[in-house]
């Protein structure tokens, strides 16, 4: 699925004036066509000029360095020297012979002294905010209609938003005795872009369609997630897995409201996604409608299989005070004749807890503090992996799911590169984080960074580690490197966090000898910021 580029550099006369300029071509995208250097030297005879034969170096040569040998570069390692005359009478700045030597490959290693880290870097130098992520949310009927009205559809609402514009790819499933997954398409599994705005409005429109009823099949919702619909390892596995739930699962794959499933009867897919079967007779099924102890077993070995993936469990209602017997044991998962052993109390807040880490003391619990206006902010969202909340609250639910969200997107600035059409710039422009302050107006002064947009690279994103002592980072972000993208006019920045539209919060950056705009922007810990610049062609 490799996407094939190529690149011709042509010296030609164009109405009278000889320039250089870059044919760019990627896939089956239409090539672009960029002018890099005006105003040449024409060949001192343009009549015998061939151009398939000819190299005009009196405009552009490029060679070996005339001693490579002594060069100190790793033995895969490579240098060239590029010389370009731009017609005028002085070396440099002058407008005559400039010369650049470009090296790659190769590498150099050696040992940095501890002492040497004096000041440490606040960007990182990869981001941790992007790759799929799916969030699977409980329909059953316990939550009831006003619950999933005002608390959980604002609160995956939040969810959704929280993502826009990042290089996250986002899905939601939705269960109650089985499972489904929500946003435009057919697919068994659906990644949306979240740096599509078109389909992240088809996915926020899509939740319209929640609605509360039916049990509760834990199982069904982790094998919709992390299964093809043939029982195969999903082709896409999230990254991480946010699962939110008001109650203890009563239900599984196999036995639907105690009768065998119609739904998955096909291939006795109930043994296919167990380690183990279990033998009825001995009663793992009972309990139905309340707690069904095999409907716990079946999603937790399922999970066994993936305790690779992050996961962030969100547990709320008064379901999850209540107690109920507790019958696990290992050994069913390998003997079918297992028999049920004698049951022990467990709240429903312990059994989901149990299902996260295979033992309760392996949760993080959200801790938070509440604001004198009512809002709630979790204060360690970045280790958290348990949110338990006893009642159904907007705005705990709400601060919940963004938390969640923002575990590993917080403090991230994306860009994008998009032409007046909305469509995205197939040429590369490269952004670079100039500096950064704290919220006291102190430079930070680390080493700044870049990132590339491209057909190939929709977003690049600077990641901040915000420390405790700092609320915010005012960033400056500038398009460099625009030289060679002369066929474009700036057009605007616009930036938002979420659903909120922060443009109107920008300082501007004027560039020297350009049209071409950078910003200034207050970036926080607790939120993703998405900036588009648009250019006409």
């Amino acid at each position: 699925n490799g996407v094939i580029t190529r690149v011709q550099y042509q010296y030609l006369e164009v109405d009278g004036e000889w320039v250089l300029r870059r044919i760019s071509c990627v896939g089956s995208e239409p090539c672009s066509v960029t002018t890099i250097l005006y105003d040449l030297d024409g060949p001192p005879d343009p009549s015998t000029f061939d151009p398939d034969a000819d190299r005009p170096i009196w405009v552009m040569d490029v060679a070996v360095p005339a001693d490579p040998d002594g060069l100190e570069l790793d033995d895969n390692a490579r240098q060239i020297v590029v010389t370009i005359d731009g017609g005028g009478e002085n070396i440099g700045a002058g407008g005559g012979l400039n010369s650049i030597n470009l090296t790659a490959g190769g590498r150099s290693t050696e040992e940095i002294e501890a002492d040497d880290f004096t000041v440490p870097s606040f960007v990182r130098a990869k981001s941790r905010c992007g790759g799929p992520v799916t969030l699977i949310v409980d329909e059953s009927g316990s939550i009831g209609s006003s619950n999933m009205t005002n608390v959980i559809r604002p609160g995956v609402e939040a969810f959704i938003e929280a993502f826009r514009g990042t290089p996250t790819q986002l899905q939601i499933v939705g269960f109650d005795h089985d499972a489904m997954v929500y946003g435009p398409g057919s697919d068994w599994h659906r990644y949306i872009d979240m740096t599509d705005d078109a389909l992240v409005d088809q996915l926020l429109a899509s939740t319209s369609s929640f609605s509360a009823g039916g049990t509760t099949n834990w199982e069904d919702a982790f094998f919709r997630t992390l299964k093809e619909s043939d029982g195969s390892v999903a082709t896409t596995l999230p990254n991480r897995i946010v699962f939110f739930t008001d109650g203890v699962p009563s239900v599984n794959r196999a036995t639907i409201d105690g009768g065998w499933s119609t739904t998955y009867s096909s291939g006795d897919r109930y043994i296919n996604f167990n380690a183990g079967v279990y033998n009825r007779s001995q009663g793992w099924d009972t309990e139905t409608g309340a707690y069904h102890q095999e409907s716990f077993d079946r999603a937790d070995v399922l999970l066994d299989g993936h305790r690779n993936i992050d996961m962030i469990f969100v547990g709320v209602g008064s379901g999850l005070q209540n107690s109920y017997n507790w019958r696990y044991d290992v050994n069913a998962y390998q003997n079918p004749n297992t028999p049920e052993p004698s049951a022990t109390s467990k709240t429903g807040a312990d059994i989901l807890a149990y299902l996260l880490a295979n033992a309760p003391s392996g949760q993080v619990p959200a801790t938070s503090i509440t604001h004198p206006d009512g809002s709630i902010e979790y204060t360690n969202p970045e280790t958290a992996d348990f949110y338990e909340q006893g009642t159904f609250s907007e705005e705990a639910f709400g601060s919940a799911m963004r938390a969640a969200a923002l575990k590993d997107c917080g403090g991230t600035l994306t860009v994008q590169t998009r032409l007046t059409s909305g469509a995205q710039v197939a040429d590369e422009f490269v952004y670079e984080n100039a500096d950064y302050r704290d919220d006291t107006g102190v430079s930070l002064g680390a080493e700044p960074r870049r990132v590339t947009t491209s057909t190939n690279f929709r977003t690049g994103t600077f990641d901040f580690e915000i420390s405790d002592s700092s609320d915010f980072f005012e960033v400056d972000i500038v398009p460099s490197e625009l030289q060679t993208l002369g066929s474009y006019n700036f057009v605007g920045w616009t930036c938002r966090s979420g659903a909120t539209d922060k443009t109107g919060d920008m300082t501007t950056i004027p560039i020297d000898g350009s049209s071409f705009e950078g910003f200034a922007l207050n970036v926080l810990p607790n939120e993703a910021v998405s900036c588009v610049m648009e250019v006409s062609q």
